[in-house]
């Protein structure tokens, strides 16, 4: 081998060290573009028919910052028809999509608690609200990352035992306790609703024997979020 190749190896090497020091561990590269509004992972015509919705002040869903953003795809600071037009002029292939970068992963537990809690009061207008417990949050978030990267199934971990034996090695009490896990993007939104649609995972989150919740989210991608939930009395 010639000395100056080997000497571009020993720098790529170097360099990627150094790369891999510096990095946060953990580090989650989120995978979304301008334009991509109802967070679907596609640019198409109802992102921009959302866009004009929200445009003209008739878009009644919430939108989280990153949505905004999203939706203000030509970065002047206000959503308007312009948007609308670029966004469809995007999911036509008339423009190029481009990557929103700096964001960092966030389960959002607040914001996916409160949709929880409207759906509870919306199929029982008596039923009580659960509670965000931040233990419940680190086991959902253990459990997430072993269904991903060990086992790929909901109901066992990868040495046989169950994902409730989870709760009892962090310490956590429970007479009742339930567990989802769903695969859907990085925005709660989304996980939500697939769990919404379910009617098993419905109706775990509507029961009224569970006073807790806790959500927790992992990837390997940075795009498909495995996403698991549980909830205890």
């Amino acid at each position: 081998m010639k000395k100056s190749l080997k000497v571009v190896i020993s720098a790529i090497i170097v360099i990627s060290l150094i790369w891999l020091c510096v990095m946060p561990l953990g580090a989650v590269e989120i995978k979304r573009y301008y334009g991509d509004i109802n967070n679907d992972s596609y640019i198409t015509t109802q992102d921009a028919q959302i866009a004009l919705l929200i445009a003209t002040k008739i878009y009644d869903e919430e939108l989280s910052n990153m949505d905004f953003e999203a939706a203000d795809i030509n970065h002047d600071g206000a959503i308007n028809t312009l948007d609308a037009r670029l966004i469809l002029r995007t999911a036509s292939g008339l423009l190029t999509k481009e990557l929103m970068e700096g964001y960092e992963f966030d389960e959002n537990p607040a914001g996916f608690l409160k949709k929880v809690n409207e759906l509870r009061a919306e199929e029982d207008p008596k039923s009580h609200s659960l509670v965000l417990d931040t233990e419940l949050c680190k086991a959902a978030k253990i459990a997430a990352e072993e269904y991903t990267e060990k086992t790929g199934t909901a109901f066992t971990r990868e040495d046989g035992s169950f994902y409730y034996d989870l709760l009892d090695e962090q310490g956590i009490t429970y007479n009742y306790a339930d567990k989802i896990i769903i695969t859907a993007s990085f925005g709660y939104k989304e996980a939500f609703k697939v769990m919404e649609d379910n009617l098993q995972s419905k109706k775990a989150l509507c029961n009224g024997h569970f006073e807790k919740f806790g959500v927790g989210a992992y990837t390997k991608d940075g795009h498909t979020f495995y996403w698991c939930i549980f909830l205890t009395d």
